[in-house]
């Protein structure tokens, strides 16, 4: 009885189970699509579309891609040359303008180097050989004033007087004339016996540089030696102003002093110098003359 009671009881509840399930069937077939063939076979076929839609998609902007890619490549190319072309064009323009800018330092060192070469040959008293590295320099540059105020110079040492004139004298034509080729002039009409030349020579030397002791210096000697002590005492007395521990220009305005016979201010030139000179001998000497006086 009992186990008749259980079979019915299951019977019972299959039955139910089936119900339930043949109730909701179109709901637990969408839990599994794979289940159902035309669920399996439309998704094939929307995969499908789908690859035939890439493929398409793919061949129809491969070649548009391809050509933009390209076409970025030779506009890239394009830039760079024109750029590179820009360049050259600058560089040839720069020397179109200036075609010895390259040139140019070279030049000026090698003149440098000669005219130091020269200098240097001066001081030694090698006359011809600087004269050579001067000649030097005039042929590259036919108007360098350095290179005619060198070989000026060289011609009035060696007393060499009509070719310092003319070399000093271009020098003052080509208005490159500076204090030392007006003093040269000056000792050149010293020496040809032509003071009044000298004189203005020594004045104008003063005018370009008023603040050098030695052109003063060397106009109050031009002045003292014409026996004009008096034209001589201010210019003396400017050297000294200009460099008041100079043995050589207090020696020269004590001089012009002693000449013209100022005890007064001659002893205070002698009491200076006595304090900056170790030349006892004529620092006597000096004494001596003042205390004659």
């Amino acid at each position: 009885m009992i186990v008749l009671l259980s079979l019915l009881i299951a019977g019972i509840a299959a039955v139910i189970v089936v119900a339930i399930l043949l109730r909701h069937w179109k709901e637990i077939r969408l839990l599994n699509p794979q289940s159902i063939t035309e669920e399996r076979e439309r998704q094939k076929r929307e995969e499908l579309l789908m690859q035939r839609f890439t493929r398409l998609t793919s061949n129809k902007f491969g070649p548009i891609k391809m050509v933009v890619q390209r076409a970025v490549l030779e506009a890239k190319k394009a830039y760079h040359e024109v750029y590179l072309r820009l360049v050259r064009l600058e560089k040839f323009y720069k020397q179109a303008r200036t075609p010895f800018a390259m040139m140019a330092p070279s030049v000026k060192d090698r003149m440098k180097v000669l005219l130091d070469d020269a200098r240097s040959l001066v001081r030694d008293l090698k006359w011809a050989d600087a004269e050579r590295r001067y000649l030097e320099v005039l042929q590259i540059d036919a108007r360098n004033a350095d290179a005619y105020r060198g070989l000026g110079t060289i011609y009035l040492k060696q007393k060499l007087y009509p070719q310092a004139q003319e070399t000093f004298e271009y020098l003052v034509k080509a208005k490159k004339a500076d204090d030392i080729c007006y003093a040269a002039l000056a000792e050149i009409a010293e020496a040809d016996g032509n003071p009044a030349k000298a004189e203005e020579m020594r004045r104008k030397a003063i005018e370009i540089r008023p603040r050098l002791a030695n052109r003063h210096a060397e106009m109050a000697e031009f002045y003292l030696a014409q026996k004009q002590a008096a034209k001589a005492w201010p210019f003396a007395k400017r050297s000294t102003e200009l460099e008041p521990k100079s043995v050589k220009y207090l020696e020269l305005s004590l001089e012009v002093a002693i000449v013209l016979g100022d005890r007064i201010e001659a002893k205070r030139r002698y009491d200076k110098l006595r304090l900056l000179s170790e030349d006892h001998p004529k620092l006597q000497s000096l004494k001596e003359r003042i205390e004659g006086m």
